[in-house]
C-alpha cells in the first residue's frame, strides 16, 4: 500500500479516532514491542467481554426468577372466611325410617329395608310404608343435617358484638352442610385492633349422640369439629383442608395473611383462566370442577358437594361410583390440570387449645343457654380466629434480569473491556459505510489503459497519454 494510499486508508482512520480503547494506540505505538504489546491487550479484552456477553445472554434465556418478600403493616386487616362442618353429615334424631333406607348404603355401606332398620332399633314411623322415590341428598341435607343457622347459636361474636344472619353463607361439603363466615369477597369485614377479642368467636353444639357416621361408609370415625380458613373468593376444601377441633375445647386460631404473585411463562408457570362455576381462578375451585367432571363423565351424575349442573347422584352411586372416581383423582390416575394462580390469598393458622368450660362458667351458661352442664362439656366447641398483628407478608416472584437489566450490564461490561457505548456503534457502522462506498466505488470506476509510447511512435508524431 502506498503512502497515499495508506494516508486514505479507513482502517487507519478509524483506529485513529474511534473511542474504542487502546486501537488509537497500535496506530501511534513507539515501536514493534508495544504495538504488539498493544494488540495482545486489545486481544484479551475483547474475549473478556465476548465470555461476560456470552454469559449474561444464556442467564437472561434461561429465564430465572428471585423472590421478593416484604411485611406489611396496616391500620386495618381484610378478615379471612372462616368454614366450619360438623364431621356429621345427618342428625339421627330428624331421620325417619325411609331416609334409613335410601341413605343406608351411604352411611351403612349396604343396602337395608324397612324390616332391617325396623329391627335395628329405629322407632316405626308413618313414612314406614312410603317410596323414596323422588327424594335427594340434597334435600335431606339441608333439612336433617347439620344446622348452626346464627340465631340458633347461644355464642357468635365478631368484633366484641352478636353476630348477624348476613355474616353466614350455606355450603354443601365433604361433611354435609358446611357454614362460611365472612363469604363475601366483595364486602370484607376488617379487623382493625389485634388481639382474639377483636376477631369472630362461636359456640357450636355438635350434638355428639346424633352422630350417624360409620368408617366403612364415609371413612370418618372422629367426633368434632372441621374449620378451614380461607380466602372468601377459594371455595373451601374441607376434606383435604381445615384443622380439626374437638368437644370440650376453647381453639385459639391466629392466623396470618400472605399475598402471592406468581410470574407469568416464561419466567413463571402462573396461568389465570376462566373456570365454568366460579368467578375467579383458584387451585380449590379448579380441583373441585375437575373432580366434577370426571364424576359425571363416568357416573352420569354429580355428587352433592361438586358444582355443575348435571342430577344429583343417588348415594348407591355415592358409594359405589363415584368413590372409586374420586380415589382414582387422588391416586393420579385421573388427572387434573390446574395451574398455579397468578394472585392468590393464603392464611396460615397457629392453634393453641385450652379446656372449655371451667367449673363456674359450665355452672352459669347451662341454666342461661338451656343445657345440661355436661352435655356443654361434651358436646360443645368454642374457637375464636384472629390477627395477632395487624400485618400481612407479601411474597412476589422477580425476573431476576429483565430487559433493562440486561442492556445495563452489556453496557457496563462494553465500557469496562472495550470502552464502548451506544454511540460506539454509529461509529463501527460509519467505518462499515465508508469501507462499502469504498469497496462499491472501486469496482465502478472506468478502466484506463496504460499504453507506454514506442520511438518509432514518437517519430512518426504519434504520442498516447495515460
Amino acid at each position: 500500500m502506498s503512502p497515499e494510499e495508506e494516508k486514505e486508508s479507513p482502517e487507519k482512520e478509524f483506529a485513529g479516532n474511534t473511542s474504542l480503547h487502546g486501537l488509537n494506540r497500535i496506530v501511534i505505538a513507539p515501536s514493534g514491542y508495544f504495538r504488539v504489546l498493544w494488540v495482545l491487550a486489545i486481544l484479551s479484552s475483547y474475549s473478556g467481554f465476548a465470555y461476560m456477553f456470552s454469559t449474561m445472554i444464556i442467564d437472561y434465556f434461561s429465564y430465572n426468577t428471585i423472590t421478593d418478600t416484604k411485611l406489611e403493616f396496616d391500620d386495618e386487616v381484610i378478615f379471612p372466611a372462616v368454614t366450619v362442618c360438623n364431621m356429621n353429615k345427618f342428625d339421627e334424631g330428624k331421620l325417619k325410617v325411609i331416609d334409613f333406607v335410601y341413605l343406608s348404603m351411604f352411611l351403612f355401606a349396604v343396602q337395608l329395608d324397612v324390616d332391617t332398620i325396623i329391627a335395628g332399633g329405629a322407632i316405626p314411623d308413618e313414612t314406614v310404608n312410603s317410596t323414596t322415590e323422588g327424594m335427594n341428598v340434597e334435600d335431606l341435607l339441608l333439612e336433617k343435617g347439620f344446622d348452626i343457622h346464627w340465631n340458633r347459636m347461644p355464642l357468635c361474636i365478631w368484633k366484641g358484638a352478636h353476630c348477624t344472619e348476613r355474616n353466614f353463607t350455606h355450603s354443601f361439603g365433604h361433611y354435609g352442610n358446611c357454614y362460611t363466615f365472612n363469604a363475601d369477597a366483595d364486602n370484607p369485614l376488617k379487623q382493625s385492633m389485634q388481639g382474639s377479642s377483636q376477631g369472630f368467636m362461636a359456640f357450636i353444639d355438635l350434638k355428639v349422640d346424633e352422630y350417624t357416621e360409620t368408617y366403612t361408609a364415609s371413612g370418618n370415625a372422629e367426633v368434632g369439629l372441621k374449620l378451614l380458613v380461607h380466602d372468601p373468593r377459594e371455595p373451601p376444601m374441607m376434606d383435604t383442608q381445615g384443622i380439626a377441633l374437638a368437644p370440650g375445647n376453647h381453639a385459639l386460631v391466629s392466623v396470618k395473611r400472605i399475598l402471592y404473585e406468581n410470574h407469568v411463562p416464561p419466567w413463571g408457570v402462573c396461568e389465570d383462566r376462566q373456570l365454568e362455576y366460579y368467578d375467579t381462578y383458584t387451585l380449590n375451585g379448579c380441583y373441585l370442577e375437575c373432580r366434577s367432571k370426571h364424576v359425571v363423565s363416568n357416573c352420569s351424575c354429580r355428587p352433592y358437594n361438586l358444582p355443575g349442573t348435571a342430577p344429583t347422584c343417588d348415594p348407591t352411586t355415592m358409594f359405589t361410583c363415584v368413590n372409586d372416581v374420586l380415589d382414582q383423582v387422588i391416586r393420579g390416575v385421573l388427572k387434573c390440570d390446574c395451574p398455579v394462580p397468578c394472585k392468590m390469598t393464603s392464611y396460615s393458622t397457629s392453634v393453641s387449645y385450652a379446656g372449655w368450660p371451667n367449673r363456674h362458667t359450665r355452672t352459669y351458661l347451662a341454666p342461661y343457654w338451656g343445657m345440661d352442664a355436661n352435655y356443654i362439656t361434651a358436646n360443645g366447641v368454642v374457637f375464636s380466629v384472629f390477627y395477632e398483628k395487624l400485618n400481612y407478608q407479601k411474597i412476589t416472584e422477580l425476573k431476576a434480569m429483565d430487559g433493562g437489566q440486561l442492556a445495563s450490564n452489556i453496557g457496563g461490561m462494553m465500557g469496562l473491556f472495550i470502552g464502548a457505548s451506544l454511540l460506539t456503534l454509529l461509529e463501527v457502522w460509519e467505518y462499515l459505510w465508508q469501507r462499502l462506498k469504498g469497496f462499491l466505488g472501486k469496482h465502478r470506476r472506468p478502466t484506463v489503459i496504460d499504453v507506454k509510447t514506442q520511438p518509432h511512435d514518437i517519430e512518426r508524431g504519434i504520442v498516447f497519454h495515460k
